[in-house]
């Protein structure tokens, strides 16, 4: 439904003078933040995961683990043996796990053509423009959620767009399998989902359940929701008034209303299973948000140019089950 002129207004909490009027200079880096700000803010999992920025189209972030015991047995005055074989167990010096993580970013833009008698039939008049560079800004954050979400390079010859790049569910797919899970013996039982999805991470991965999620189809929490009230608890009129978040075990269930249902009998979906600050939002600094006014046509284009990536820095730490039956 379209947003009246009243509730436009209420919206207008961005100018153009905020970006400096356009033009075509990148925006400086406050200007940046501010327009990330409103894009990321409204979104579902864009203001959870972790952000990174570089001046470059490509960059590395470092990562760094240690996956087993660094303490051993001390002798006084011997110092740790010189050595980092793992065959020699528990005797010499520890070496951590070290790695690099590429953000290779692909280029997006977007432009809405807008004509003068529109601005000049709105009630706001001039201050129309800046109504409309917020509504811009909070839809192109939720374009680069959808990229991010269900980025396909498979699906390229299909959708351009989505086939920029692997978003953080392919991403998830690390190819061994191992955290891996075909869901479709379950049917609708996400409980017992939620279960396998917990249960394949290494317990060290599990520390911090504060900041886990299950990042779910809508759908799937809604139904899930509907199935807690069932029960003639206390706990099923909180699911069903909608009260609480919902959480299974100490992790919260994050529903994302863009992520990808795929149609078939039954539908289905995916699930992942991840610290949100494992799962990163690559942007490079520079943005441009650029006004043109063609006089020939009668028409100002708002015009928005930036760069993004999704990488997770350490994929065994996730978790993703396919074939989840989201059947309405």
């Amino acid at each position: 439904m379209a947003l009246n002129n009243e509730e436009l207004l209420r919206k207008a909490t961005l100018s153009l003078d905020d970006f400096g009027g356009g033009g075509e200079a990148p925006l400086s880096i406050e200007q940046v933040a501010k327009f990330y700000r409103v894009a990321i803010d409204a979104q579902a999992m864009l203001p959870d995961v972790r952000t990174v920025m570089s001046n470059s189209n490509k960059w590395q972030e470092s990562k760094l683990d240690f996956g087993s015991r660094i303490m051993r047995a001390g002798v006084e005055g011997v110092r740790l043996v010189d050595t980092y074989d793992a065959t020699v167990a528990g005797t010499g010096r520890a070496k951590p796990t070290t790695g690099i993580i590429e953000i290779s970013t692909s280029l997006i833009r977007g432009e809405v053509p807008i004509t003068d008698e529109v601005l000049e039939d709105q009630v706001e008049r001039a201050g129309f423009s800046d109504t409309l560079t917020t509504l811009i800004a909070e839809r192109v954050g939720r374009d680069i959620e959808e990229l991010l979400i269900n980025g396909d390079t498979a699906v390229v010859g299909t959708d351009a767009y989505l086939g920029l790049l692997d978003g953080w569910f392919e991403v998830a797919k690390d190819g061994t399998g191992a955290n891996d899970y075909d869901a479709t013996a379950d049917a609708q039982d996400y409980q017992a989902i939620f279960s396998t999805l917990l249960g394949s991470l290494a317990d060290r991965f599990k520390k911090d359940k504060a900041n886990m999620r299950f990042y779910v189809p809508a759908r799937l929490e809604e139904k899930y929701r509907d199935n807690l009230t069932a029960r003639g608890t206390p706990l099923g009129d909180q699911m069903l008034e909608g009260e609480r978040p919902l959480k299974y075990q100490g992790v919260l269930i994050k529903p994302v209303s863009i992520l990808d249902i795929a149609a078939g009998d039954p539908d289905t979906s995916e699930i992942l299973l991840s610290h949100r600050l494992n799962l990163l939002a690559g942007y490079r600094r520079m943005v441009k948000f650029e006004t043109y006014r063609d006089p020939r046509e009668g028409v100002t284009s708002f015009i928005v140019t930036c760069r993004v990536d999704a990488q997770i820095e350490h994929i065994p730490a996730t978790a993703l089950a396919y074939s989840v039956n989201v059947e309405p």
